[in-house]
């Protein structure tokens, strides 16, 4: 049985063969060598570039991602005109005085994160943790519609916000200690 399909691939090895030797001398059009080459070295070219590039501009839009919220300013207050115009008897909900809450607590940290003295690495890392948990917060925030729940998250804004300065103050707490005079209720 082997020996059949051994002998038709052989005779028609010999019969491709026989036509491949049939067939005119062809040659190469002039210059074409050196077109060949040229589309190599273009190709390589493009494609070193592209090892380079892709990851450059992959990392500048993770940079400009984490980067761009921190740089856009912070919003204005509103104008005393619009201040004034408003009546000064104005129920005020208790979603609104959490936002206010919120803001204050938010200029109190950026204002110690700005004078403060730095935070050493394991502070540091659960100030980072504080402000990723802060910013889940504000997501849900904007996603959120059910009064209850935008009022549940704004409540646990301002404490991931009192928490995050806090870890702030903990230096302060810390240089106090150090300045303290020794007694049996002193730890350090």
């Amino acid at each position: 049985m082997h020996d059949e399909f051994d002998q038709q691939r052989m005779s028609s090895d010999a019969a491709l063969a026989a036509a491949l030797r049939a067939l005119p001398a062809a040659t190469p059009p002039r210059g074409g060598w050196e077109r060949v080459a040229a589309r190599v070295n273009r190709r390589r070219r493009v494609r070193n570039t592209l090892r380079i590039a892709v990851p450059a501009a992959f990392a500048a839009g993770i940079a400009l991602a984490i980067g761009l919220p921190r740089l856009q300013p912070a919003p204005s207050p509103a104008p005393r005109a619009a201040q004034q115009a408003a009546p000064k008897h104005a129920p005020v909900t208790e979603l609104d005085a959490l936002r206010e809450q919120s803001r204050r607590l938010q200029t109190w940290v950026q204002t110690l994160d700005r004078g403060g003295a730095p935070l050493n690495g394991g502070a540091l890392a659960s100030a980072v943790a504080l402000q990723d948990r802060i910013g889940l917060v504000d997501l849900q925030l904007s996603a959120a519609t059910d009064p209850a729940t935008r009022t549940s998250l704004w409540q646990q804004r301002i404490d991931l916000l009192q928490r995050l300065g806090l870890l702030h103050l903990q230096q302060y707490a810390v240089a106090d200690r150090t300045h303290a005079t020794s007694d049996e209720t002193t730890i350090l």
